[in-house]
C-alpha cells in the first residue's frame, strides 16, 4: 500500500533534505558545517522530482506547497517547520518504516546542517519587535474594563458573541473582528451600562422606567397583541427590574378590559409574585386607563407583575347582558422611583463620575470638562486631547439646547464614549520618524495598557496611570516593582482564569460529560472541584514565585472534601479548600490533576492519545501532525473491551502504517498516565486487567508509571520553559509568535534557566523584552 496521499508535510521535507544530502555526493556528518547547498540548484529541483506530485499549489496535501520555499532563508522564517523536521530526523520518527531509509551517516550529517542553519539566526541583523494588529477588546476585557472605568458591577459582554481563537488564545488581534451583530450589543450595552451608573434626571426628580406590554414576560393567560399583552384568561405579566435604592416606588399601569359579566376586570399589582393591591380596570380600548400604587421596596432585583384575576366567559349566557368574554389588555408599565431622592442616595457610581456640581450654582462648563477630561482619559487609556473634550462637550450642548439636563447631556455623551473605537480598540499608533527608523518604543501609557491587559485582562488602575503621566513607567526598576504589585492584586486572578484556563484548557471542563452509567459520582459540584483546584495552583505558582518545573511534580495541591475523597486523601472535611502535600502519594504537578486527566478522557474511558497530544502541545510545544483521513476508530464494542486492556487494544488499533509514526509520539505519553481512569481516579485494573502504565520514548528513554514519566519531562525543564514562554508572550502580545521572536524567547528562556526557573522571572522577562516594550511601523505607514 502507498502512503504518499497521508503524509504530512513534515516527512514530505525530511524526504527532500535526503535527496539533497545525496546529490552530487555523500554528505558526511564531519563536513556538514562546510557543506555548500545552493537552495534553487539542489533543494528546489528535489522538491518536484520528489514532492511535487502531492504538495504543489493545486494538491497541497497536508496543506503545504513546498513552491512555496524559494531560498535557505525558509529555514529562518519558517522555524516551526524546520524544528519538526529536526525533531522528525532525531526521534527517527521519520521516513516511515516501509520507506526508504537514510543511514545512519546521513541521517547525522542532515540533522547537524538543520541545526547548523537554525542556530545560525542573528538576533543583531535580524532585530524585529513586530507589530500588533489594532486590536479588539475580547468580552472579557470589555467586562473587566468597564467594571473599573465605571465603578459598578456591571458584565454586559455576557450577552456578546462568542470571541474567535487564535494561537490558542482568545485575544488575538488578528481574529477578534467586529460584526454587525457585535456593534448592535455594544450601542445597547452602552445604554444600559449609563443609564444605570447616572442619573439622567434632576437628583431630587425621580427616574422612570417603561416597559411595553409587548416587552414583558407572560405566566399564562395570553399573548402578544401588537405592541400589548393580551390576559384572556388568568394569568401575569411581569418583567424584572433593578431598583436602585431602597425608597417608596411608583408602579404606574396602563391598561383596559374588553368587559364583559357583572364586574370589570380586576387587576392585581405583584412583587416577587405577591399581591400588593388590586384595582379594577374600568378603562376600554378607545381609551386606556392608568392605574398606580406606591410601595417601598428594597435596593436590589425584584419581579414587578400585575395579573388578571377575575376572568369571565360566558358566551350563552340566559341573560344576554351577562354574554361575553372579559379580557385584560396591559399596554406598559413603568417603574418610577425611589420618589424624592436626596443626593445622598445616588448611586456611588454617579457620585464617583459626577465628581463636581453641574448645577447653575457653580461653573458649569468647567465642570463639565472637568468630568469628560478625566473619563475620557481613563476610557481611551491615554490623555484626552482638547479637541476630543471640545468635540463632546459640543454633543452635550446639543442635548441642553434641545431641553435637556445637564445630567441627561452627561448621559448622552458618555454613552457615545463607550462606544468610540478609541474605546472599543487598543489601538497604538504608528509615529513618523525624522530619522526614518521602522522601529519605536511604546510610550508609557501604551505600556500601561499592555501591562493592565497582560495581567488583570482590564484597564490600567490609577496608579499605572499616574507613573505613566510622570514617565516613569519605562524605567526598568519602576516597571519590575509594578509587574510585582499587580501579581500580588486581586485582578490578577484573571491571568488565571484567562491565561491558565485556555493554556490549560480548563474552559473545555465545562463541556466535559463523562458517562453517567460509568461515572455516576461525576457532578457539578466535583467539575468546579477540579477546575478551582487547577487554578489555586497556578495562583500559588504566581503568589510564591515557585518554580515553572512546580507545574510538572510539584508535591502538593489544592483540595476540599470531595476532591480529596475523590483522591484517596484522608483528613481533609468541609467544602473549603486547602494546600495539602502529595508526598508518598503518586500525584504531582498539573498533569495529574483530576481537571487535566478528565478533559483529556473520553466519555466512557481514557485516552492515551488525547493525554499524549495535551503534552506534546502543552508541554513539549511538539504538537503532532493531524491524523490522516479515514482511520477507522478503536473498537469500542463489548467484545473488544472484553479482550484485554485499553492498552492491548490500542497495540492493535497503532499496527496500521498510516497511524504508527504518531502514536509512537503520543501513546507513551498517554499511556504512563493510565493509572488515572477518565475522571482522574487512582486505579490498577482495566476492565479486570493489571494497568500496565510503561512505555518507551521515540528516543529510548523507558519508564514505569507517572512518577518515572514525570521525572523524564521535568529533566526536558528547556523544552517546557520554552514552551510556557512562548505561550505566555503570545498572550501577552495579543498576536502569533514569528521567527523574529525566537531572540526574544531565548532571553527568556535563558534568564529562567539562571535563576531556578522562577516563574516572577518570566513575568519581568517578557516586560522587558523588545516585542513587549516595542512595535514596528511597516513601511509606508503614516502618523
Amino acid at each position: 500500500m502507498s502512503l504518499r496521499p497521508v503524509f504530512q508535510f513534515g516527512i514530505v521535507i525530511v524526504c527532500v533534505i535526503f535527496c539533497v544530502a545525496n546529490c552530487e555526493g555523500t554528505l558526511h556528518a564531519e563536513d556538514a558545517s562546510e557543506a555548500q547547498i545552493d537552495f534553487p540548484k539542489d533543494v528546489q529541483p528535489f522538491f518536484n522530482d520528489y514532492c511535487g506530485a502531492c504538495h504543489n499549489p493545486d494538491d497541497q496535501i497536508g496543506g503545504l506547497d513546498l513552491e512555496q520555499y524559494q531560498s535557505i532563508e525558509s529555514v529562518t522564517t519558517e522555524r516551526a517547520t524546520w524544528q519538526k523536521i529536526l525533531h522528525a530526523l532525531n526521534t527517527k520518527e521519520m521516513p516511515p518504516e516501509d520507506e526508504a531509509q537514510p543511514s545512519e551517516e546521513q541521517r547525522k550529517a542532515i540533522t547537524k546542517w538543520i541545526d547548523l542553519e537554525l542556530k545560525s539566526f542573528d538576533c543583531t541583523k535580524v532585530g524585529n519587535p513586530g507589530r500588533v494588529t489594532i486590536r479588539r477588546l475580547n468580552r472579557v476585557e470589555y467586562n473587566n474594563t468597564i467594571r473599573d472605568l465605571m465603578g459598578g458591577d456591571f458584565q454586559p459582554a455576557d450577552d456578546f458573541p462568542s470571541d474567535d481563537v487564535g494561537y490558542g488564545f482568545d485575544n488575538i488581534g488578528d481574529v477578534l473582528s467586529m460584526s454587525p451583530l457585535l456593534m448592535e450589543k455594544y450601542l445597547s450595552a452602552a445604554e444600559k451600562i449609563v443609564e444605570t451608573a447616572l442619573w439622567a434626571e434632576d437628583p431630587y426628580k425621580a427616574p422612570r422606567k417603561s416597559f411595553e406590554g409587548a416587552e414583558m414576560q407572560q405566566d399564562r393567560g395570553g399573548n402578544v397583541f401588537g405592541k400589548f399583552r393580551s390576559l384572556a384568561s388568568m394569568g401575569e405579566v411581569f418583567t424584572e427590574h433593578e431598583f436602585s435604592a431602597d425608597g417608596d416606588y411608583l408602579v404606574i399601569c396602563e391598561a383596559y378590559g374588553k368587559q364583559a359579566g357583572p364586574d370589570p376586570a380586576k387587576m392585581e399589582f405583584r412583587i416577587d409574585g405577591k399581591a400588593v393591591e388590586t384595582v379594577n380596570v374600568t378603562a376600554v380600548s378607545e381609551s386606556p386607563g392608568y392605574y398606580e400604587i406606591r410601595i417601598p421596596i428594597t435596593a436590589g432585583k425584584h419581579r414587578v407583575g400585575v395579573a388578571f384575576i377575575n376572568d369571565y366567559y360566558q358566551p350563552k349566557h340566559e341573560d344576554p347582558k351577562l354574554r361575553g368574554d372579559r379580557n385584560l389588555y396591559i399596554c406598559n408599565v413603568a417603574i418610577q422611583g425611589p420618589i424624592e431622592i436626596t443626593p445622598q442616595e445616588l448611586p456611588e457610581t454617579h457620585k464617583r463620575l459626577v465628581f463636581c456640581d453641574l448645577s447653575e450654582g457653580e461653573d458649569p462648563l468647567k465642570c463639565a470638562h472637568a468630568i469628560l477630561e478625566k473619563f475620557i482619559t481613563r476610557a481611551f487609556r491615554r490623555p484626552a486631547t482638547e479637541d476630543e473634550i471640545q468635540n463632546f462637550m459640543r454633543l452635550g450642548y446639543k442635548i441642553i439646547e434641545d431641553g435637556g439636563t445637564s445630567e441627561q447631556a452627561l448621559q448622552v455623551v458618555f454613552k457615545a464614549i463607550l462606544i468610540s473605537p478609541q474605546f472599543l480598540f487598543r489601538i497604538e499608533l504608528n509615529e513618523a520618524s525624522e530619522k526614518g527608523e521602522q522601529d519605536r518604543a511604546l510610550n508609557d501609557y501604551e505600556l500601561a495598557s499592555r501591562l493592565s491587559y497582560w495581567l488583570w485582562s482590564s484597564m490600567p488602575d490609577d496608579e499605572l496611570f499616574e507613573l505613566a503621566g510622570k514617565g516613569e513607567l519605562s524605567k526598568p526598576l519602576v516597571l519590575e516593582a509594578q509587574i510585582r504589585r499587580m501579581l500580588a492584586d486581586p485582578k490578577s486572578s484573571a491571568l488565571v482564569e484567562n491565561f491558565a484556563g485556555q493554556w490549560l484548557q480548563l474552559r473545555s471542563l465545562t463541556e466535559a460529560a463523562p458517562n453517567k452509567d460509568v461515572f455516576s459520582e461525576f457532578d457539578d459540584e466535583l467539575r468546579m472541584a477540579m477546575r478551582r483546584e487547577t487554578e489555586m495552583f497556578f495562583a500559588a505558582a504566581i503568589r510564591e514565585n515557585l518554580s515553572i518545573l512546580d507545574f510538572l511534580d510539584g508535591k502538593f495541591t489544592y483540595v476540599n472534601e470531595r476532591l480529596a475523597k475523590h483522591y484517596g486523601l484522608e483528613g481533609v472535611s468541609g467544602p473549603e479548600f486547602r494546600r495539602v502535600s502529595l508526598e508518598g502519594t503518586q500525584r504531582a504537578g498539573v498533569l495529574t490533576q483530576a481537571s487535566i486527566l478528565t478533559i483529556t478522557s473520553d466519555p466512557t474511558r481514557t485516552s492515551p492519545v488525547k493525554r499524549g497530544k495535551w503534552i506534546l502541545d502543552n508541554i513539549l510545544a511538539s504538537p503532532p501532525l493531524p491524523p490522516p483521513p479515514d482511520v477507522p476508530l478503536l473498537s469500542e464494542d463489548a467484545d473488544a473491551v472484553a479482550s484485554g486492556t485499553l492498552r492491548q487494544r490500542f497495540e492493535i488499533h497503532r499496527s496500521n502504517p498510516a497511524c504508527i509514526s504518531c502514536h509512537e509520539k503520543m501513546d507513551p505519553l498517554g499511556f504512563g498516565f493510565e493509572n488515572f481512569d477518565a475522571i482522574g481516579r487512582w486505579r490498577t485494573k482495566d476492565s479486570g486487567f493489571d494497568v500496565d502504565a510503561s512505555g518507551t520514548l521515540p528516543d529510548g528513554q523507558t519508564f514505569n508509571g507517572p512518577t518515572e514519566l514525570l521525572t523524564i519531562l521535568k529533566a526536558s525543564r528547556g523544552e517546557f520553559s520554552r514552551c510556557l514562554t512562548e505561550k505566555m508572550l503570545t498572550y501577552a502580545l495579543g498576536r502569533g509568535l514569528e521567527y523574529y521572536d525566537k531572540c526574544a524567547v531565548d532571553s527568556i528562556c535563558d534568564a529562567l534557566d539562571k535563576d531556578d526557573y522562577k516563574f516572577t522571572t518570566m513575568f519581568f522577562e517578557i516586560a522587558k523584552s523588545d516585542p513587549f516594550r516595542n512595535r514596528r511601523n511597516s513601511p509606508g505607514d503614516k502618523k
